[in-house]
């Protein structure tokens, strides 16, 4: 019975107290208990709503949430994911598996759309590239508007180091704007080295590989001059470069904790604007579909936070030559439109 068939039936009984032969009849113990009893009704419906409305509450999450990851098993998003899995089933209330499915395609555009696609029902969530969305939303192959997003959180936000091979006689930046060379991409990388080269002066020639692996391997074998990743997988590329390989500079305003002997590009003459800095990383940030219910996203954005925290989480990322650096939805927004407008003002297309 709901609260409104209640009141009606208070209503009609207390109807039938008045009116009787032109006038009201005394007021009877029984019409008390009737009252009480309707008043007892109403308020045990209050009562049993507001159980049913916690019940809800603490539902979530009730089976298996997917994490998208946009390209193949092996890579740096997909091994954050894996690493991360653990930790949100740790921080969240309800027992669950957190499950990884990778959706590679397209530089990521796959991934986007699936997730955009998802329910907004907090079980799909994505690990993504911030500035890859960016670049996507810029060039008008995303139709929903990220900012309309739910933004979760971000596990990183990895300055682009640029590296080339010792046969090619670049050392720096002047070297690059002088001289012709190959620059090895991938579609992730290519909007943020096309802008790079732009802010060097350089002349950008493009060669498209489908993953950092191969782009490494290509130098290696030298049929690219040089090449830009996020610092950590700019640095393992070098390591296992057999001696062939050279780290050039990194993206950033200040010297990497991480990498302290690799300078950076305004160290070595480059005044880049603050559009350069924009793009000029890989953030690694958290999504669901827009229309996430409120109470569902606080759910997820404290899982993630206590997880970004946990000192065991930390320190896995960190044999793994990652850096965890967190960031709220606001911060996210912000970065994102920033990224949005450099790309969109770079006018490149892939």
């Amino acid at each position: 019975m709901s609260f409104s068939t209640v009141a009606a039936v208070y209503d009609r009984r207390q109807s039938g107290n008045r009116n009787i032969a032109g006038g009201h009849r005394p007021l009877r113990q029984s019409d008390c208990l009737t009252a009480s009893k309707a008043t007892l009704w109403v308020i045990l419906l209050l009562l049993l709503g507001s159980c049913a409305q916690q019940k809800d509450l603490g539902s979530f999450p009730a089976r298996n949430i997917s994490i998208i990851v946009p390209f193949k098993p092996g890579g740096g998003f997909d091994l954050q994911a894996r690493m991360l899995a653990p930790f949100l089933e740790k921080y969240l209330p309800n027992k669950i598996h957190v499950v990884i499915e990778n959706v590679s395609g397209a530089g990521g555009k796959m991934a986007a759309v699936q997730l955009g696609r998802s329910g907004p029902n907090g079980y799909t969530i994505g690990l993504i590239g911030l500035e890859s969305i960016a670049f996507m939303r810029a060039t008008g192959q995303l139709a929903d508007d990220p900012q309309n997003w739910s933004w979760l959180g971000q596990l990183g936000s990895e300055p682009l180091l640029v590296a080339a091979t010792t046969g090619s006689g670049l050392k720096s930046p002047a070297d690059m704007k002088s001289k012709n060379f190959r620059f090895g991409v991938t579609s992730e990388m290519l909007p943020s080295a096309a802008i790079l080269c732009r802010a060097i002066g350089a002349k950008f020639q493009p060669v498209h590989f489908d993953g950092s692996g191969e782009v490494v391997l290509a130098a290696i074998r030298g049929d690219v001059d040089t090449w830009v990743f996020s610092w950590p997988t700019a640095i393992k590329g070098v390591r296992d470069g057999q001696g062939k390989l050279v780290s050039l500079f990194v993206v950033d305003k200040a010297r990497l904790a991480s990498v302290p002997d690799v300078p950076t590009l305004a160290e070595l003459g480059v005044e880049a604007g603050a559009g350069v800095y924009a793009v000029g990383a890989v953030s690694r940030v958290i999504a669901a579909p827009a229309g996430l219910d409120a109470n569902v996203r606080e759910i997820l954005i404290s899982a993630i936070e206590q997880a970004g925290h946990d000192p065991q989480f930390i320190e896995q990322m960190k044999h793994a030559d990652f850096e965890v650096v967190t960031a709220g939805p606001d911060t996210i927004r912000t970065k994102l439109k920033a990224a949005v407008e450099e790309f969109a003002r770079a006018e490149i297309t892939q």
